[in-house]
């Protein structure tokens, strides 16, 4: 088993990419330090870090295990912080992952009431696409997360929260399209969309035509980012209402008529350890 203050010191190096002063910030001498960081590649039997005269670099199995000791280390914390916490007392840290959306108003709302009635709980926000939430959620690095769709039911439990999202397309405030006050299906087929990374995952429960007849400009996590192609004109982005303030932006939502609506859900792990602070959301939202 890895000796978990070997992480940490490898953590500090990796990210002052100087021996000296990471020994400095360690308060240990650099002779330990260079020994402590040698000892760790012996252990796994590979070389983390390239050693120039100026800078301590990682080397690409340096980068995965970067990632992977980043994930323990904040694991670590999380159960240490839950154990510590007293008998009876509802504290600690709830971790929830969103997609982007406007339900996060709701959600927010009902962390402020949580807050004001425990302040000592602490909220940790990750804000991502659905496979980056269901990846979190499997390594235990996320309580909770909020996400479109209900897919794996084998490893996840989904609980329909009962509110959706309605569609559209972001457009530049001066085209053509603009002009209209909604859209068909049928009328955005041929534009050119900037699409969600999890747009293929969702399609078939979607609106749109087959993505392969679709004139695809790019695709984006984050559509407060995407919004900054469609003011240049690359594509017009394809996503929820009200993402995005448009006020005084070459930019325009113009809404999808449709039937079909975007079911949003909580999504947990099944058989997942819950801290107190933790059910105590889950219960806040009628899904516990």
């Amino acid at each position: 088993m890895l000796d978990m203050r070997l992480v940490y010191y490898f953590l500090v190096v990796a990210r002052e990419q100087n021996i000296t002063r990471a020994a400095a910030e360690l308060h240990i001498s650099q002779p330990t330090l260079s020994s402590q960081i040698a000892s760790l590649e012996k252990r796994l039997g590979k070389k983390l870090f390239i050693r120039t005269n100026k800078s301590t670099l990682l080397t690409e199995d340096g980068i995965l295990f970067r990632s992977r000791a980043s994930e323990l280390i904040e694991h670590m914390n999380k159960v240490e912080n839950e154990i510590t916490i007293s008998e009876g007392e509802v504290s600690g840290d709830i971790y929830f992952g969103a997609v982007e959306t406007n339900i996060m108003d709701y959600i927010s709302s009902v962390f402020k009431e949580i807050k004001l009635e425990h302040p000592d709980i602490r909220f940790h926000l990750y804000s991502g696409n659905a496979q980056a939430i269901l990846e979190k959620l499997e390594k235990g690095l996320l309580d909770i997360g909020l996400m479109l769709g209900s897919d794996n039911q084998d490893k996840y439990n989904y609980f329909s929260l009962g509110r959706y999202d309605k569609w559209g397309i972001l457009v530049p405030a001066d085209c053509e399209t603009a002009q209209k006050e909604t859209l068909k299906p049928d009328e955005i087929a041929s534009l050119p969309l900037i699409i969600p990374q999890n747009y293929m995952m969702l399609q078939r429960k979607m609106f749109t035509p087959d993505i392969k007849k679709q004139n695809i400009a790019g695709t984006f996590d984050l559509i407060s980012n995407a919004a900054y192609l469609v003011e240049k004109g690359i594509g017009y982005a394809l996503g929820f209402e009200n993402m995005i303030n448009t006020e005084g932006r070459n930019l325009k939502f113009v809404p999808i008529v449709t039937d079909l609506r975007t079911e949003h859900y909580i999504v947990t792990k099944k058989y997942a350890y819950f801290s107190k602070a933790a059910k105590l959301l889950l219960k806040k939202l009628a899904v516990l």
